[in-house]
C-alpha cells in the first residue's frame, strides 16, 4: 500500500478543546475554555469541538461523565494519594476521554490541566495515535514539556522563566488569554446602574469595590477584608465573587466579624453573569501577590473599572498603563488607594480609554487569528513529524 498519507496542511485541522471542569467550576480556565470554543467554533480554517465533563450539550459540544471533584470517591482517592479533588477529576477526565479520541482522531488536543495532558500523553504513547498536544499554561507549569508539542506561555518572560529551569524555549510560544469583550464599552447611566445593583441585591447608596477569584488565603482575601474594614465608617461594599474552597467559611466569618451583614458579601458567580457585577462595581481590587495572568483584571477593565493589583511584573503587565500597582504586603495600601480614587474616576472618557487599551491588547477579535496559528501550527508539525512506512517492508 505505499507509505501512510499525511493530511494536507491546507486541510482545516480537527481540534479538541478539553476542559474536564466546565459547567461546574468557576475559575479562569474553564471561562477561558468556553469563550475560546465560541471564538474559535465558526472559523473555516478550524473544526473544533469542545468536551467537558458535565452541562448540556450544545452544537460542537461533547459531555463525557467522569469523576468529579465534588464526588465522595474524588475525595477519598484524593486523600489516599495526598493530591487534591481537582487533580483527581483531571486524571479521571482524561482516562474517559479515550474512547472520544478513537473514535473523533483529533489533530490537536488543546487543554489547560497538567494532570489531564500527562495521562493523555501516556495514552499516545501505547496507543500511537499522533494527535498534538497543546497546553495552555495559565497556572505557569515550569515544566517538564518533553510530551508536549506547544506550550502556550501567556505573558512576556514566562519562556525565560522556565528556560531557566532546564527547559528548552523550542515549541514555547507567548500569546496572552483572549477576553470577551464587546467592541465598545457598556456605560449604563446612575439610574441603569441603581437598577442593576437592585436586581443583584446590592447597596445604591454605597461605593462598591469588587474583587473575583478563588476564596482562599491564596488571594489574600482576608488582607482584602481587614484593608476594607480599616477605611472610616463610610467605607465601601466589599463584593467578593468567586468559587468556594475549603478555606471560605474561615474568610466568611472573618469577613462578617470586621464588616458585617451589611458591609459585604461573597457569593459564586456564573461566568455569564460576571459583566453585570462589574457595571454594578466602582472599583476592581486584585490583592494576590503573583499570578500567572490574571484574567479577572482584564476583565475588569474591559468594563472600565479602575484596577488595583500587586507590584509585580506579570499584573504591572496586564494592566498597563490604565491600572494601577502598589506593594500590596503593606497594611493600608488597598485603605490608601481606595481613598485617594478621584471622584471622577467613573467618568465616560476614563472608562472608554481603560476598555480600549483591554480591547487592543487582550480581546478575541485581536486575538483569535493567532490563536488559530498556534493550533494549526501544531496540526502541521504533528503531521510533518510523522514517519512514512512501507506495507512490504
Amino acid at each position: 500500500m505505499g507509505a501512510r498519507r499525511i493530511p494536507s496542511a491546507n486541510v482545516a485541522p480537527r481540534v479538541l478543546l478539553a476542559c474536564p471542569g466546565l459547567d461546574h467550576a468557576h475559575r479562569g480556565f474553564e471561562t477561558f475554555a468556553r469563550e475560546c470554543f465560541e471564538a474559535l467554533r465558526h472559523r473555516p480554517d478550524l473544526q473544533i469541538e469542545l468536551a467537558k465533563a458535565t452541562g448540556g450539550r450544545g452544537p460542537g459540544e461533547l459531555v463525557v461523565p467522569t469523576i468529579t471533584r465534588d464526588r465522595r470517591i474524588a475525595r477519598l482517592l484524593a486523600s489516599a494519594l495526598s493530591r487534591p479533588n481537582f487533580v483527581v477529576e483531571h486524571a479521571a477526565f482524561a482516562v474517559t476521554l479515550i474512547p472520544v479520541l478513537i473514535r473523533r482522531r483529533p489533530d490537536v488536543v488543546y487543554f489547560s490541566e497538567w494532570h489531564l495532558g500527562r495521562v493523555l500523553a501516556a495514552w499516545r504513547r501505547v496507543s500511537r495515535q499522533s494527535f498534538a498536544l497543546v497546553l495552555c499554561n495559565g497556572g505557569l507549569t515550569p515544566g517538564p514539556y518533553g510530551h508536549l508539542d506547544r506550550v502556550q506561555q501567556l505573558v512576556p518572560g514566562a519562556i525565560e522563566y522556565t528556560v531557566g529551569r532546564g527547559e528548552s524555549p523550542d515549541r514555547q510560544e507567548v500569546l496572552p488569554l483572549g477576553v470577551a469583550m464587546e467592541a465598545s464599552p457598556c456605560l449604563p447611566s446612575e439610574a441603569e446602574r441603581a437598577a442593576l445593583r437592585r436586581r443583584l441585591g446590592l447597596p445604591t447608596d454605597r461605593r462598591i469595590v469588587m474583587s473575583a477569584g478563588a476564596v482562599n488565603r491564596q488571594k489574600r482575601i482576608d488582607y482584602l477584608i481587614d484593608e476594607v474594614a480599616s477605611l472610616p465608617d463610610a467605607r465601601p461594599f466589599l463584593l467578593i465573587t468567586g468559587q468556594t474552597e475549603a478555606e471560605t467559611p474561615a474568610l466568611r466569618r472573618r469577613a462578617l466579624e470586621r464588616l458585617g451583614s451589611e458591609g459585604h458579601d461573597i457569593r459564586t458567580v456564573a461566568p455569564g453573569a460576571m459583566p453585570d457585577h462589574y457595571r454594578a462595581s466602582d472599583a476592581f481590587v486584585l490583592t494576590s501577590l503573583w499570578e500567572s495572568f490574571g484574567r479577572v483584571l482584564v476583565e475588569a477593565q474591559s468594563h472600565g473599572l479602575p484596577c488595583l493589583a500587586h507590584a509585580h511584573p506579570v499584573m504591572e503587565w496586564v494592566l498597563g498603563e490604565e491600572g494601577d500597582t502598589a506593594d500590596l504586603r503593606d497594611t493600608g495600601a488597598v485603605a490608601s488607594w481606595l481613598g485617594d480614587l478621584p471622584a471622577d474616576a467613573l467618568a465616560p472618557e476614563h472608562r472608554r480609554r481603560r476598555h480600549g487599551l483591554a480591547y487592543e491588547r487582550f480581546s478575541w477579535a485581536m486575538l483569535a487569528d493567532r490563536y488559530v496559528q498556534l493550533l494549526r501550527g501544531a496540526a502541521q508539525d504533528r503531521r510533518a513529524a510523522t514517519v512514512p512506512f512501507n506495507d512490504s517492508a
